[in-house]
């Protein structure tokens, strides 16, 4: 049986939720298609990350994926990996996760959503996610989640620092009360992460990659307007493509330069799967992150062994693009 299993929608948050663990030093994997996942799969006390992809999805293809995948393989711990922007099919996901622990006769005492990630600016006050301190535009977290089943016990904690996650994660696995889905972001996993870790951590939970990469190739699909900065201040001579991942020639123009690079930087979830699809990697071993929220991987595909970076679109400061070119080349 599985130790962690975390459920996301989309890749780059998939690897974030895998770096958050990695940080804490449990051996983290991704899978990148729930097809590849079976019954007897078990990461020897670590965790399992799958990308559903189910975002562009509907409610109900994501409700049906989420809820074969716990019921298929029946983790001791789960996680929901969700938008700290609510983008996605956030409620029906975590039905179908609570479908099929109820269907297993293992329904969760507590319910914690709390998709804060301080270090990246996002915060949760008054059941609200707030970005830079200003409110999104999105309905309240008690509201999305209203009308839980009685049994279950909703906690939505305010978040405004690191130092606030940490504390409530301390205290709900401290408190015995029974079993938890946990519910939220890269902020959540991180700290779950840290309060779980192991005595012996890892040992491929690594601080560098295992080779300088010769040939770094960054990959742009995301138009956050964070990305636009940190596109400004790469290195002139950096290799850049900026790609819409919907473009039906997508794989004309992507194709050459990513078949020869051995190091990428991927920024935004449909890019990244775009590009590691056509590489056609399955897995990828999380060994840790670049700056929190910016993990980095290896995989294997068709182009050989690759090592990668992924990055949402919004995170990280002007100089996180350039600071995981330069840390997969050692530079």
């Amino acid at each position: 049986m599985l130790t962690v299993l975390v459920i996301a929608d989309d890749l780059t948050g998939a690897v974030d939720a895998a770096g958050a663990f990695a940080a804490g030093g449990h051996h983290s994997v991704v899978v990148l298609h729930p097809q590849d996942t079976t019954g007897d799969m078990s990461s020897g006390g670590g965790v399992l990350v799958v990308d559903t992809d189910t975002r562009p999805m509907t409610g109900a293809q994501a409700f049906a994926i989420t809820a074969g995948l716990v019921h298929r393989l029946a983790p001791d711990e789960l996680f929901i990996k969700i938008d700290s922007t609510l983008r996605g099919h956030v409620r029906a996901t975590v039905d179908g996760a609570l479908s099929a622990l109820a269907a297993a006769g293992a329904p969760p005492a507590h319910v914690v959503v709390c998709p804060a990630f301080p270090s990246q600016g996002r915060t949760v006050v008054g059941a609200q996610v707030h970005i830079g301190g200003v409110p999104i535009n999105a309905p309240s977290l008690a509201d999305v989640f209203a009308g839980l089943p009685t049994a279950t016990l909703l906690a939505i904690p305010d978040a405004l620092t690191d130092n606030d996650l940490a504390t409530f994660v301390a205290s709900a696995t401290r408190s015995g009360r029974g079993s938890t889905l946990w519910v939220g972001s890269a902020g959540l996993a991180r700290q779950l992460g840290m309060a779980t870790a192991s005595d012996n951590p890892s040992p491929l939970n690594d601080a560098h990659p295992p080779r300088a990469a010769e040939r770094v190739l960054v990959v742009v699909g995301s138009r956050q307007a964070r990305t636009a900065e940190q596109i400004d201040h790469l290195d002139p001579d950096t290799a850049v493509l900026i790609i819409d991942p919907r473009d039906p020639s997508l794989r004309d123009q992507l194709e050459p330069a990513v078949m020869q690079a051995d190091g990428l930087v991927l920024t935004g979830g449909a890019t990244a799967r775009a590009v590691l699809d056509m590489l056609q990697v399955r897995t990828l071993v999380v060994h840790g992150e670049v700056e929190p929220g910016i993990p980095w991987a290896t995989g294997s595909g068709r182009s050989g062994d690759i090592t990668v970076v992924t990055k949402a679109g919004g995170f990280g400061d002007a100089f996180s693009l350039q600071g995981a070119v330069r840390f997969l080349a050692r530079a």
